[in-house]
């Protein structure tokens, strides 16, 4: 350019010079990379536990109102059909009130224990409230009044185990609805926690008659 012909030197350190400043740079770039990818793969890890956590109820671990409702409602969409059940503890508040808050949490955790064991993994099982459960079984319940009383023996037999109150015979009340089409989540609440309220009012019949 100045019109002076370059010597060998200055032709080699032209040649090479780009060479040497790029690699260092290019070592320094993929080393970037590399941290940036690894970052990025912890953030999605702690990105996908805080989801998990979002989406289930820190007591029991099954699923929270708001997961469930989506998920029932994906099941929903794709045409799966089956049962929908609620269920809650039979006097809570009188087991806080007699034995204590850690006797309440038993109850809540055998009764989260019962309804896994018996509606099984293929089931969406939800705590919805302090002492209230939701269930979505995706085909049909035979025999509810037998499903009920297999969900009973189990939450008290764990009751007993977990809380040492060998006497208590812990009670939960069931309710149940068929998942027809053109019903949503309200529809089958409500539905359902008027069939729980009738076994609630017989079951406590049965156990005025049983002390008079």
């Amino acid at each position: 350019m100045m019109g002076t012909q370059a010597d060998a030197v200055t032709i080699a350190v032209r040649l090479i010079l780009p060479f040497v400043i790029a690699i260092p740079l290019g070592l320094v770039w993929f080393t970037k990379l590399d941290a940036l990818e690894s970052s990025y793969r912890d953030l999605l890890k702690k990105t996908n536990q805080l989801a998990k956590t979002a989406s289930a109820d820190p007591l029991t671990g099954l699923l929270n109102r708001r997961s469930f409702v989506e998920q029932f409602e994906v099941a929903r969409v794709h045409g799966v059909g089956g049962s929908f059940c609620i269920a809650d503890i039979d006097y809570l508040k009188a087991i806080n009130d007699s034995y204590g808050h850690l006797a309440g949490d038993d109850a809540i955790l055998a009764v989260a224990e019962a309804l896994s064991s018996v509606l099984g993994e293929e089931s969406l099982i939800a705590r919805i409230g302090g002492d209230e459960f939701c269930a979505f079984v995706p085909h049909p319940i035979g025999d509810v009044a037998e499903l009920s009383q297999r969900i009973n023996e189990v939450a008290a037999r764990e009751f007993r185990k977990r809380s040492g109150l060998l006497d208590y015979q812990l009670g939960v009340s069931f309710g149940h609805q068929v998942c027809k089409a053109g019903l949503t989540f309200r529809d089958l609440m409500a539905g359902s926690d008027t069939n729980l309220y009738r076994s609630k009012r017989h079951r406590t019949r049965i156990v005025q008659e049983a002390e008079s």
